[in-house]
């Protein structure tokens, strides 16, 4: 599941984020030791990306009330997660020798072929 070129605890924040993003994570986060067996990792590299998140101010430790999100931070944290996920799929492309109108016409027809298809199935 982890990549070795990356910090475990890096990984672990990266997971936490998404989640939170994703809404699996609204208010609380599960205790350390219930994510480090989840996660089948020590202990201390969990309550490390807690340590993180929280001097990012993603989330808020109280002793005694766990570890929660700070929900003035989830929507910044959406935009920051969707701009990394845009640089990282533009820079792929460009490695592979395409300019920025190849790429824009290839998203366009990416992007109409998606709407034809959300036509076609129906969404909650």
């Amino acid at each position: 599941m982890f990549k070795d070129n990356i910090p475990i605890y890096v990984q672990i924040s990266d997971l936490i984020k998404k989640r939170i993003v994703r809404n699996e994570y609204k208010e609380v986060l599960p205790t350390v030791r219930e994510l480090a067996m989840e996660l089948n990792v020590n202990p201390n590299t969990v309550a490390r990306a807690y340590r993180e998140l929280e001097r990012e101010g993603i989330v808020k430790t109280r002793v005694g009330s766990g570890t929660s999100v700070n929900p003035n931070k989830k929507e910044n944290l959406k935009k920051e997660l969707v701009m990394e996920t845009v640089e990282n799929f533009l820079l792929a492309l460009r490695e592979l020798g395409l300019g920025s109108e190849t790429i824009k016409n290839l998203l366009e027809e990416v992007y109409d072929r998606d709407k034809e298809s959300e036509k076609k199935i129906p969404r909650d």
